[in-house]
């Protein structure tokens, strides 16, 4: 990684944690005056996750909670029936995670490290895929098993065939890093 590439991954890291930083102290300061006593949500348990949790994503059909964990280079699998957790090597940097709950594949884009491990969710087996420069975000569309990935340094969608983890490449605007799948119509 050259001078200019660790800046921006400084600047990356410093620019997410003002942001969540930012909302979390609007949503304490503004939203809690408002949420009434008794509809207030209550935590049933707290969970260790590795270093630095960003992102989560859950399997409703297997009710297992996968944690991208950016300092620890991890995955956190929590099992929702009893809480208990289990380890998985990512890249460095995981950014973000997404499941397919049809095909039980999860998906974490590691920023650092330019690719996208996969990970097995019946034995927690995992498989490295290439991205574009700078993952930072993923998306599944579980009708067509197609998995999208915003690469922000590269200015393109990586699209991931589920079915045999091939790649080919989509032209997107300056820095992308955020993306959504409609199911329904294909649309990405």
């Amino acid at each position: 990684m050259n001078m200019s590439e660790a800046r921006l991954t400084k600047l990356h890291t410093w620019f997410r944690l003002a942001w969540v930083s930012g909302i979390v102290f609007g949503l304490l300061v503004f939203l809690a005056p408002i949420v009434p006593p008794a509809a207030a949500d209550s935590a049933g348990a707290t969970i260790s996750a590795g270093t630095g949790p960003v992102a989560v994503a859950v399997n409703p059909v297997t009710n297992k909670i996968y944690v991208a964990n950016w300092l620890s280079a991890n995955v956190t699998v929590i099992d929702g029936s009893d809480n208990s957790t289990a380890t998985v090597a990512a890249g460095t940097g995981p950014e973000a995670v997404a499941v397919n709950p049809d095909t039980n594949k999860i998906y974490v884009a590691n920023f650092s490290t330019d690719n996208v491990t996969v990970i097995d969710g019946t034995d927690h087996s995992a498989a490295t895929v290439t991205a574009g420069t700078w993952p930072q975000a993923v998306a599944v569309n579980p009708v067509t098993n197609k998995i999208y990935v915003a690469n922000s340094g590269s200015d393109n969608v990586t699209v991931i065939d589920g079915t045999d983890n091939s790649t080919a490449t989509v032209a997107a605007g300056t820095w992308p890093f955020a993306v959504a799948v409609n199911p329904v119509t294909n649309k990405i």
